[in-house]
């Protein structure tokens, strides 16, 4: 009786628990996504003031040309405004970064905040479409600036995930002023949960809502498994093919296993100049050769592989792969370099310094051949550590480059603490080259910006031969892209090296140690 008693009750309570549970992870994620998109809009806003406390700094309140001039430039080195502009007192614009006045029809009155130079508003802007948060900052002589902010950048990323992970966002900035709004149609019920979320320094409020049918259906295998645990009383054997099943479908372990069996393989994409056609190098790209041949492309695995730490073991694999694979046919042409990219992980701490010197210091690619790319996929979070690790680099001799300048993180703050040696355009502006006012212009301020600060300059994803020229009259000459070669593996581009630069008789490299 006791036995049977215990059968009956233990899936009873196993599915109440398992509820429980469910409505638990689904008021957390509520809490997660709240004080995600509320944080956003607050260094959205905090970064906008430093911009405009710095238009107001350099007086760039008259809209003659050096103010206008001025603008640009702080729109260029800020992460998240997208207009910055001179206001007269009762708010109408006067001039901007742009040149073209952006119209702008308002949402909302303007609201104070807790410093009472600043104020908020809400505004359709950008179109028809597109909803901005409108930032005014008040000098107290009279100079009035304002930036406009995409309300599209609060949003949080939102992955494929189960159909009850749908989420409801609102931003209001005033009651009935909605600045953003971000809602999927619940399939099983309304959206009948909700959290609210208050600045404490801003007037913003954060509304999270969630169908509690859908996010039940979404997790009900799981109150399927506690029942079914719970009445054969084996919840430890559940855990365990539970977890033995997640292991077996872990692509971690598949990567793992690929990097034992030397999967992953550099490819190489040249880099020439481009007025006189000599090749000056390559760019090492990964790619993952599967057992039957097929090629895995980075952008299917290069995320995953930055945020769970396998970039570490993965990048020094190329490395040593690369340094075998090309170090005879560089060794008789020390001006090649082989550039590999790095990520923000790799600037945390200085191992990576060891693990470069201890590769190329005893192979015959020199370490005066290497160029290591900063990528701007994440922030630096301690530019005083990066700083210090690319300074050591270059008393190595190895040059370090900032890539994708303009489209990531760092912006021109990047260019200007790093003191990296190469700058690297991003395709994005190289494909708008000509065609679009804006990009010309900040390709045009990126290379006389490098020539300032003694860099030099390689134009990314170059694709045709007016790209070529149009790069050659502004005065770059390194270019790397399709227009010229894809990325090749390794017994290709040799091949190509050989027969385009001539070796050159010098003495082997001298071996490189590393002291503490």
């Amino acid at each position: 009786m006791a036995a049977a008693a215990i059968a009956t009750l233990a899936p009873v309570a196993a599915y109440f628990g398992a509820e429980a549970y469910v409505e638990r992870d689904l008021q957390a994620n509520l809490q997660r996504v709240a004080t995600e998109v509320l944080q956003r809009i607050e260094n959205s806003v905090d970064r906008s003031v430093v911009t405009l406390k710095e238009a107001a700094l350099r007086r760039a309140s008259t809209c003659n040309l050096r103010d206008r001039e001025a603008l640009r430039v702080l729109v260029f080195g800020s992460p998240v405004l997208k207009e910055l502009a001179v206001l007269a007192p009762d708010g109408t614009v006067l001039c901007n970064n742009i040149g073209e006045l952006v119209r702008i029809s308002p949402l909302s009155e303007l609201l104070p905040t807790r410093d009472p130079r600043i104020s908020l508003g809400s505004v359709v802007a950008f179109g028809s479409e597109g909803r901005a948060l409108r930032i005014v900052w008040r000098e107290q002589q009279n100079a009035i600036f304002g930036g406009l902010v995409a309300a599209s950048l609060f949003a949080p990323y939102q992955g494929a995930g189960a159909t009850g992970d749908r989420l409801g966002i609102e931003v209001n900035l005033s009651e009935g002023s909605a600045l953003l709004i971000s809602r999927n149609q619940g399939l099983n019920g309304p959206f009948d949960a909700r959290l609210d979320k208050v600045s404490q320094s801003l007037p913003i409020k954060v509304a999270v809502t969630a169908s509690r049918a859908d996010w039940r259906e979404a997790r009900f295998w799981m109150v399927i498994l506690a029942c079914v645990v719970a009445a054969l009383l084996g919840l430890v054997i559940g855990a365990l093919i539970v977890i033995s099943a997640r292991r077996a479908d872990d692509p971690m372990e598949e990567m793992q296993d690929a990097l034992d069996n030397g999967e992953f393989i550099p490819h190489y994409q040249p880099i020439l100049d481009i007025d006189t056609g000599r090749i000056l190098g390559c760019e090492v790209l990964v790619r993952w050769r599967k057992p039957d041949g097929s090629i895995v492309p980075p952008g299917a695995f290069i995320d995953r592989a930055e945020r769970s730490g396998f970039i570490f073991p993965l990048t020094l694999a190329l490395m040593r792969h690369a340094a075998q694979e090309l170090g005879p046919t560089y060794s008789s042409r020390p001006k090649l370099k082989c550039g590999f990219n790095l990520c923000a992980a790799h600037f945390k701490d200085d191992a990576i310094i060891a693990d470069v010197a201890t590769i190329f210091g005893a192979s015959d690619l020199r370490l005066s051949q290497i160029l290591l790319e900063v990528t701007e996929r994440d922030p630096l979070d301690d530019i005083e550590t990066a700083r210090s690790i690319i300074a050591r680099f270059q008393a190595m001799e190895v040059k370090v480059a900032l890539d994708d300048v303009g489209t990531g993180h760092g912006g021109m703050s990047y260019l200007l603490k790093l003191g990296v040696d190469v700058m690297k355009i991003d395709k994005l502006f190289i494909d708008a080259l000509g065609a679009e006012r804006q990009s010309t212009a900040i390709v045009d301020s990126l290379i006389d910006l490098a020539a300032h600060l003694n860099m030099d300059v390689v134009a990314e994803g170059v694709e045709t031969f007016a790209q070529v020229e149009a790069l050659r009259r502004r005065g770059v000459r390194s270019a790397q892209g399709y227009v010229f070669a894809p990325p090749l593996p390794g017994s290709s581009f040799i091949q190509l090296v050989e027969a385009m630069e001539p070796a050159m008789h010098t003495e082997p490299p001298a071996r490189v140690t590393l002291r503490g």
